[in-house]
């Protein structure tokens, strides 16, 4: 018996498809509110089971969700761009506060980000290197080291692009060092020609063995 409810159920779902589609939309926009609060609410109590359902479903999606989240923006760039722009000026304090805080909890991040934002302006990142999980990894792991360095000695140390980005060089983990923030003030932007000449060579030789891996 359960069984007949149940095919008879899905019998006039479909016979009512679009019907109900509407009348659905119509409930939903009635009570907005509601359903804001109720999703809020069990958001609320269900954070950490809601938050390791999605990381799940990520990890085991990672090309489908990519996909999907790159095909809604290409369709909704202008929507987004302007959903993005009012939240900036409507929370512009609030914005900046979680940031400052962000940044001072996480040192190594923030200068990573700023330094790649650069690159990226400046379009110094290697193409073959934009999407390399194994390159993002040495560039992080660059900038905690020298975070590393920074507390351990009580210096304050910088990660150094040794043939710097305004000269043309690469943001590359092969283009980085560390030193103290002394030395690269006193450096500045000069460039020794042999150590740029032997990252270029070095540089060539990475993009040699992707390309020939592909």
């Amino acid at each position: 018996m359960p069984h007949k409810r149940k095919e008879a159920k899905k019998a006039y779902y479909q016979a009512n498809k679009e019907k109900l589609a509407v009348k659905h939309k119509v409930w939903r926009e009635a009570n907005k509110e509601k359903l804001a609060a109720y999703h809020k609410g069990y958001y609320q109590d269900n954070k950490e089971k809601y938050i390791a359902y999605h990381k799940a479903y990520y990890q085991d999606n990672k090309e489908k969700a990519a996909t999907r989240e790159k095909a809604y923006y290409q369709a909704n760039k202008e929507k987004i761009a302007a959903r993005e722009k009012a939240y900036y000026q409507a929370n512009k304090e609030k914005i900046a506060t979680r940031e400052k805080a962000y940044k001072k909890a996480n040192k190594e991040k923030s200068n990573e980000r700023q330094a790649k934002r650069k690159a990226l302006k400046l379009n110094q990142i290697p193409v073959h290197l934009r999407d390399c999980p194994k390159e993002k990894e040495r560039l992080q792991q660059t900038y905690k080291l020298c975070h590393l360095f920074t507390k351990a000695t009580g210096v304050l140390h910088h990660v150094d692009h040794m043939w710097p980005l305004s000269k043309g060089g690469p943001h590359w983990s092969g283009n980085l060092q560390i030193i103290t923030a002394k030395e690269n003030l006193s450096k500045g932007y000069k460039i020794n020609e042999d150590v740029k000449n032997t990252i270029q060579e070095m540089l060539e030789e990475e993009e040699k063995l992707h390309k020939d891996k592909e």
